[in-house]
């Protein structure tokens, strides 16, 4: 039989055992029964024959003239009678159905392929996947990759793509369409997982070095991170008015200074407005769980909680309250802290 044609194992066992009728769209598989030149007989076994003619002999042609009476295929149903009381059909390819067997797998379980860039264009670049060309728009490039052009130059921006071609990176796939030959990847994806272990050291608050990579009309630009690449945005609004003349003021490559004020995914944003670092991040630095602590109760209520003021910080104490007076000053131990959360647990000693 021909190797091209036959379908593997797999392939069977799925179609056999995941259909029940034969509907249109359905694919069948069977053993080409008669080849002529301008129609291919398809033996569906027990289900009949499916007739291959007119546009749809023509569209497979290069297929046809592969294969030889024996051999097994596929056939698409694309209606129930050709008036002579056959299916009608069109040939799949069964490569390219398993190309996108196996596409579809590494998209199920999001899994990293390195891949070499073939080409780019103005959009994004273009990779190969199991022998189908898949696209990377620019929105889907990692920080390191992605063209921060300040008027929006589209040749300059291919420019900078076509740098990549011949370069080989991760990506993973975002979504697959077998029926569009539609298939969209992204390296940020790719690297969610180490970004997001990266981000996570970071806080809303936190005074960070930044380095500008990008002016635009909205904002500056900035990496606050270098390994792996993290990028953030300096919004026109979180500027001081008098330094909102970017392209005059601020020049690619400088850094300064700069507080976060928004994290979201594997981004941040940032303000040079308000530079004094969110106390709870001091106080952080110096106490953890277990430490011993000075603070003032503020306030009691209804013998369910009082309020504990240190350092400029707020904290919660629930036991014991019958021993607290407010506004005197005792010593805790910190039983739980979370910056992120803003939650400080005491326990009186």
């Amino acid at each position: 039989m021909n190797s091209i044609i036959k379908t593997s194992p797999e392939f069977n066992l799925n179609i056999s055992r995941g259909l029940k009728k034969i509907t249109i769209g359905s694919l069948m598989n069977g053993f080409v029964l008669a080849k002529r030149p301008k129609e291919l007989l398809v033996d569906l076994k027990n289900l009949g024959l499916a007739r291959i003619y007119g546009q749809e002999y023509n569209r497979a042609k290069s297929l046809i003239n592969k294969i030889n009476p024996g051999d097994e295929v596929i056939v698409k149903i694309t209606k129930f009678d050709d008036g002579y009381g056959n299916y009608e059909g069109s040939l799949q390819d069964i490569q390219e159905i398993n190309q996108w067997q196996k596409i579809k797998n590494f998209l199920k379980t999001k899994k990293v392929l390195e891949l070499k860039v073939i080409d780019a264009n103005k959009g994004g670049l273009i990779v190969e996947v199991e022998g189908v060309k898949g696209f990377v728009p620019v929105s889907q490039l990692s920080p390191e990759h992605y063209p921060r052009i300040s008027n929006n130059n589209k040749q300059v921006i291919l420019n900078h793509l076509k740098n990549f071609v011949g370069q080989s990176f991760p990506f993973r796939i975002i979504n697959a369409e077998p029926s569009n030959q539609k298939l969209i990847l992204s390296e940020r994806s790719a690297l969610e997982e180490t970004s997001a272990q990266a981000i996570n050291q970071f806080n809303v608050g936190q005074i960070v070095d930044v380095k500008i990579v990008g002016l635009g009309k909205f904002g500056i630009f900035v990496r606050f991170n270098d390994n792996p690449p993290l990028d953030g945005l300096v919004h026109i609004s979180e500027i001081p008015e008098k330094e909102q003349e970017l392209e005059t003021r601020f020049e690619i490559g400088n850094s300064f200074k700069a507080k976060i004020i928004k994290i979201e995914g594997d981004r941040a944003n940032f303000s040079l407005k308000d530079l004094n670092e969110d106390p709870w991040l001091i106080f952080s630095k110096d106490h953890q769980v277990g430490s011993i602590i000075k603070g003032r109760v503020s306030q009691k209520t209804n013998d369910i909680f009082a309020t504990v003021d240190i350092d400029k910080i707020k904290g919660a104490i629930f036991e014991n309250l019958d021993k607290i007076k407010e506004n005197e000053d005792y010593e805790f131990k910190i039983e739980d802290l979370n910056i992120k959360e803003k939650k400080l647990i005491l326990k009186l000693i």
